[in-house]
């Protein structure tokens, strides 16, 4: 058990990190996705139906031959009015299928005129896609390492049998025995949440670490395997006549009868779907905090002499509820604030955990011999630079948001190429210097990113700490103040770490080895 435990969690261990790192930050997407696009302007006081009107009039200008409309409302996460289509493609015109997405202002209804940007959702998608990779070798790769995570947290409990009282006993100044205490406390106190969301993104990469269980019911190819996933989202819904005739039958005659309907929650989503189609019907979708669930959905259908709504009450079959249990679980679609900062620091815990365990195996391959090899000598520099260059690489792709030029051309991608440029950089670093200070070194580095961050921010936008504060913008100033939360927490770190190497450097001991 203890060698299994140790190489399914080495074979994998950065791999796992950038992971657990990625998709830690991935439960603020919406957060971020804001503050990379700083000229959206917030929009909380203004009504459904007003901002509807707005939406509808510039879809029509602008997606008059989109099948799928779409308007998100404003809500605590998205304060802001946003419209989307789906375009279809047109081969004679070179004209591709695809989604757009735009902001709305609020005051004339016009598009917001905003920066490319990846934003938070593609920083949140490298936690299974990997960028650089196809699709499917990413996904391939993130659930082998899922599933070599969960043996490994299988048999960390198996191994360590007194492990919840061991969880109360740190030693202190005890080398490898305090680095293990360390690991306990990351492994023990979020155990539920490690086998979670563990658990969880195994079972949504089923797909691909099971397609051929699939293809024996369903057959070969994409279109088969498109029946599967269909039949695994497909929803249960009641049916009711309203009050409402064909012809009156649109956004706002729908809205007006959904909102008696549903009487206690904030309306999210409005779509038109099947435009120009004798299928087209319009959807409301409202949040909701009840359980795991976070948004309801109302279909009106012009079909019959009066119009029918119809009203999800839920996943069809109880495998297809179990799925979408755990996907709402891992995701945290249905977590507010102080929840998701729950998922955040559960999910540094177990990024803490795997990197306190990457150093204790390098310390013991290191005591095995005198003189370590060459190869553990490069896994051990490169571990400094894979740990801490990450979180550098992040601060720098915040950092990329607002100093790169606002029409700068594939500017979005840039910014990635920007977050991995970065982390390669600290690698090179940790492998080309020799001396023992790269720890202390890399996380100055990291708390002067971070420091930096809302600064950068106050000189290339408006969006200042005391602009923010003025005009309670809550948002724009959480993550101000997170990003200097981070910068003081590298920054007690690199002085404790600092300290511990001149104690140990004064005592002529090896100091700080991996």
């Amino acid at each position: 058990m203890g060698w299994l435990h140790t190489w399914s969690g080495v074979v994998f261990a950065w791999l796992l990190y950038f992971i657990f790192v990625t998709g830690s930050v991935g439960y603020f997407e919406n957060e971020i996705d804001r503050w990379m696009k700083p000229e959206i302007v917030t929009s909380n006081d203004i009504s459904d139906k007003q901002a509807i009107d707005l939406a509808m009039a510039q879809l029509g200008e602008h997606a008059d031959d989109a099948s799928q409309w779409y308007v998100s409302l404003p809500t605590s996460r998205d304060p802001y009015i946003e419209i989307s289509w789906l375009q279809p493609g047109d081969p004679e015109k070179q004209v591709r299928r695809q989604w757009y997405e735009k902001p709305l202002e609020p005051n004339t209804g016009d598009i917001t005129s905003i920066r490319d940007t990846s934003g938070g959702e593609t920083l949140y998608r490298l936690h299974y896609n990997l960028h650089y990779v196809p699709p499917l070798v990413g996904y391939i790769l993130t659930s082998l390492a899922g599933m070599l995570m969960l043996i490994g947290l299988v048999t960390g409990v198996i191994i360590h049998r007194k492990i919840f009282a061991e969880f109360f006993t740190f030693r202190s100044a005890k080398g490898l025995r305090s680095w293990l205490d360390i690991h306990n406390v990351f492994s023990v106190l979020p155990l539920p949440f490690h086998l979670m969301i563990t658990y969880s993104g195994v079972m949504l990469l089923m797909g691909v670490t099971m397609s051929k269980v699939i293809d024996s019911q369903y057959g070969e190819g994409r279109q088969m395997h498109r029946q599967f996933y269909d039949a695994s989202q497909l929803e249960d819904y009641t049916t009711a006549a309203t009050e409402i005739l064909p012809a009156q039958l649109n956004v706002d005659t729908a809205l007006s009868d959904a909102k008696q309907r549903v009487t206690d929650q904030a309306v999210n989503f409005v779509g038109v779907i099947d435009r120009g189609t004798d299928t087209e019907h319009i959807e409301i979708w409202f949040e909701t905090s009840e359980g795991v669930e976070f948004a309801s959905l109302l279909k009106y259908h012009a079909r019959t002499e009066r119009v029918e709504v119809e009203i999800a009450t839920g996943k069809a079959g109880r495998a297809a509820a179990m799925y979408d249990l755990l996907e709402h679980l891992h995701e945290g679609l249905f977590a507010d604030i102080y929840l998701r900062w729950v998922y955040f620091l559960c999910g540094l815990f177990g990024a803490a955990m795997i990197a306190s365990g990457m150093i204790i195996w390098l310390k013991k391959q290191v005591m095995k011999e005198a003189t370590p090899s060459l190869l553990i000598t490069l896994i051990v520099r490169l571990n400094r630079g894979a740990l801490l260059g990450l979180p550098i690489a992040i601060g720098c792709y915040f950092l990329s948001n607002r100093l790169l030029a606002p029409d700068m051309p594939d500017r979005a991608a840039w910014e990635m190429h920007v977050l991995f440029a970065a982390w390669v950089l600290c690698c090179l670093y940790c492998l080309i210097n020799r001396s023992r200070e790269q720890w202390s070194t890399l996380l100055w580095s990291a708390a002067l990113v971070y420091f930096a961050i809302p600064l950068v921010n106050m000189l290339t936008t408006h969006h200042s700490v005391i602009n923010s504060l003025l005009n309670a913008d809550w948002l724009m100033l959480g993550f101000d103040l997170s990003m200097w939360l981070f910068a003081g927490c590298f920054g007690l770190a690199a002085t404790v770490v600092s300290r511990k190497h001149r104690s140990s450097t004064v005592a002529k001991k090896e100091p700080l080895v991996c």
